[in-house]
């Protein structure tokens, strides 16, 4: 029961809260002065305006920083130039407008989306304030709560993570992930139900495009030991996005708490098919087998999953596991220490136990 245990704990890989993607906002164009037919500072940032909204970056960079070479003081232009950079990864640069058009007017907007370029630059604490400005110029910013509330999660105070979700919800009741978020922040706390409730919300609010919030639900669903309902769960996720290499890692982990082992291998490998270093369906894979007793197999994938992460203390473990049952003492013992020195505590149990 200890081993069998311990093999069975080596597979977990758990959920995380899952955020958006970055939110850059842009500044609307704005009216135009025609001078003579010759393009002006207005012109210009709006031609930048539509190029921005076509991904064209670079374009758009160039007709905003001739917009403000026509006029310094613009700060729509400031805004929507540093978005570019944000977009362009160069965070320094975005900041650098940001503070610019902060100081000839300070927006909603320009603090938000300096906070984004901090909180990538792991300037966290500097982020939680900009977040918080935008949220004292505008109250109703849904963006600006949500987000915040994603870095009270990461310092793990899930009381205020929670209610700055729930003002994210009430001035944007379609806010798929904050429902999704709130829900995992439910979870940390042992709110079952209400993680529940809040999953099935996101996925009521559009079930063909939240992959996230159907592997969340199952992630859910299988620690309460509902198997099938998981199950379920996970393959929605997949029909959304083929290519949740996740999904199918999870739906294979789900499957083995089943007792259904080639299923599992199934799903490990077409995990693996989307991502060939996914070195957890590697572990995981090797389980499946070592559950099925085809033991030297099981050693084929723990080897692989750590020739890809050579700190993985657990593949260590389950590859000494599935020696010692092949009667390669040496090599079990081998592993086990090395699943130790690792951090593994519990491989010194292991060897301690070893019977030959």
């Amino acid at each position: 029961m200890k081993k069998l245990f311990l093999l069975l704990l080596s597979v977990v890989i758990s959920s995380v809260a899952v955020a958006q993607k970055p939110l850059v906002l842009k500044v609307k164009p704005v009216e135009t002065v025609s001078v003579s037919g010759k393009p002006t500072a207005e012109t210009l940032y709006n031609d930048g305006v539509a190029l921005l909204e076509q991904g064209e970056f670079e374009a758009a960079m160039d007709k905003f920083t001739k917009a403000l070479g026509m006029k310094p003081q613009f700060e729509q232009a400031l805004t929507n130039r540093a978005v570019v950079k944000n977009e362009m990864r160069d965070y320094a640069g975005a900041i650098a407008d940001y503070d610019a058009a902060i100081k000839i007017k300070p927006s909603a907007n320009a603090y938000f989306g300096r906070g984004q370029a901090k909180y990538v630059l792991k300037q966290t604490a500097e982020a939680m304030s900009d977040y918080t400005k935008a949220i004292e110029l505008d109250a109703t910013f849904a963006q600006a709560y949500y987000y915040r509330g994603g870095l009270y999660f990461e310092q793990h105070d899930m009381g205020r993570a929670i209610e700055d979700y729930n003002k994210a919800i009430e001035y944007r009741a379609d806010y798929i992930y904050a429902y999704n978020d709130r829900a995992n922040a439910y979870r940390e706390l042992g709110n079952m139900e209400a993680a529940m409730n809040d999953y099935t919300k996101a996925i009521a609010l559009d079930e063909h495009s939240i992959d996230f919030a159907f592997n969340n639900r199952g992630n859910l669903r299988r620690s309460l030991g509902q198997y099938v309902e998981a199950i379920e769960d996970y393959t929605a996720s997949i029909k959304v996005n083929p290519d949740h290499y996740i999904a199918y890692n999870n739906r294979g982990l789900a499957k083995i708490d089943a007792g259904d082992y080639a299923g599992a291998i199934r799903d490990f490998t077409e995990a693996l098919l989307v991502k060939a270093d996914y070195y957890y369906a590697l572990n995981n894979r090797g389980n499946a087998k070592f559950k099925q007793r085809e033991y030297a197999e099981a050693i084929k994938d723990y080897s692989e999953a750590i020739n890809l992460f050579p700190r993985y203390g657990y593949a260590f473990l389950n590859r000494g596991l599935a020696k010692e049952m092949l009667r390669d003492t040496d090599g079990a013992r081998a592993d086990y220490t090395q699943a130790t020195e690792l951090g593994v505590r519990v491989a010194e149990d292991y060897m301690r136990d070893m019977r030959f």
